[in-house]
């Protein structure tokens, strides 16, 4: 569970970036900038590596225990573990509003829900189709921002 878990957040993050080049300035260089530069692309494969630590930590500290408290509350006060792993995602994310403030605190648990419902099945052994349609979910969107960039449907 806790490798799903963290594939959750990993490809939250990467659809959260492949949502920054297409709607961001990402795809602006500023004037007299290169766009990429060498040092970037030397540290480009390490980038994942430096994000798997958080990853490790939040899926330990709080999607897995989230996961099996919403279990163990259905268990044993009744209704649907999702309705428990629901509301606890949710105050989870509340934990961040001293650090976001308001605006932060709606994202977060939207993403620490989206990695709980993603995780709860994960005793079945889903792992590969995970990655498989998280993948192909953050390259369609990539791929139909490119499309909707480069028609002019995006942007300026």
């Amino acid at each position: 569970m806790l490798w799903a878990s963290v594939l959750a957040l990993f490809l939250e993050g990467a659809l959260a970036l492949a949502l920054g080049v297409v709607f961001g300035d990402a795809g602006q260089a500023e004037p007299g900038e290169e766009r990429v530069s060498a040092l970037t692309l030397l540290f480009l494969p390490f980038l994942p590596l430096m994000a798997l630590l958080p990853a490790l930590v939040v899926s330990a500290v709080i999607v897995l225990p989230t996961v099996l408290l919403g279990e163990d509350l259905a268990r044993r006060f009744g209704g649907r573990p999702l309705g428990w792993q629901l509301l606890l995602s949710a105050a989870a994310g509340a934990l961040v509003l001293p650090l976001t403030g308001r605006q932060g605190w709606p994202l977060a648990a939207a993403c620490l829900s989206a990695a709980t419902l993603l995780t709860r099945p994960a005793r079945r052994g889903y792992f590969v189709s995970l990655l498989v349609w998280g993948a192909l979910v953050v390259l369609t969107v990539f791929t139909l921002g490119g499309i909707g960039v480069y028609a002019g449907l995006i942007g300026d």
